[in-house]
């Protein structure tokens, strides 16, 4: 199996506003356009003893996620708000990467003097409160503000040569086209 980043340029003003906002139209509008998306995730958790992913979607929109709960359902329905906000951006250089090294990458990008370290997106951060999976999906997020001050060092900057430059330049690609936008990043790994 291979695994490797996907990236969204999203609003995550929205995504915060979602969770809890106990808006049943949003619900009902992912709830049809990520149809086969949920049956996949159910299939995929079934039997794991929580809820099924829809239902798990519903908590998160209305503010009702257990704190006992355990994370990967609720991260993986929190993927269909990222999806249902943002813009999909460009992994090639990424994906599949599924023994990742940073070390190299986060070397070049100091060198670069770029403020942002690859780990930022391979954790179990969101821009919402969500219980942390006990394994996959990981995941990370940039905020706007972020965004622009990382976009703009790498405006100043020149990658290097090889695979580190690839990866790079894929990443300098995510942050130019989210800050052109006014968007913050979010990223799964999985």
């Amino acid at each position: 199996m291979s695994y490797g980043f996907m990236v969204w340029a999203v609003d995550t003003n929205k995504l915060k506003q979602a969770a809890g906002s106990k808006d049943e139209k949003l619900r009902r509008m992912i709830g049809g356009r990520f149809k086969r998306d949920l049956a996949r995730l159910d299939e995929l958790f079934e039997g794991s003893g929580g809820p099924n992913t829809y239902e798990a979607l519903r908590q998160i929109i209305d503010g009702t996620v257990p704190p006992d709960a355990r994370g990967a359902i609720y991260s993986y329905a929190f993927k269909l708000l990222v999806e249902h906000f943002g813009r999909f951006l460009d992994n090639a250089a990424v994906y599949p990467w599924s023994s990742p090294d940073f070390a190299p990458v986060n070397a070049a990008l100091k060198q670069m003097e770029v403020p942002f370290e690859l780990d930022d997106l391979h954790g179990s951060r969101l821009p919402i409160q969500l219980p942390s999976p006990d394994d996959f999906p990981l995941t990370g997020w940039v905020g706007e503000a972020e965004v622009k001050k990382i976009s703009a060092a790498f405006e100043r900057a020149k990658s290097p040569q090889g695979e580190t430059g690839a990866i790079i330049d894929c990443v300098r690609g995510w942050f130019r086209d989210a800050a052109a936008q006014d968007r913050g990043l979010v990223s799964y790994y999985h």
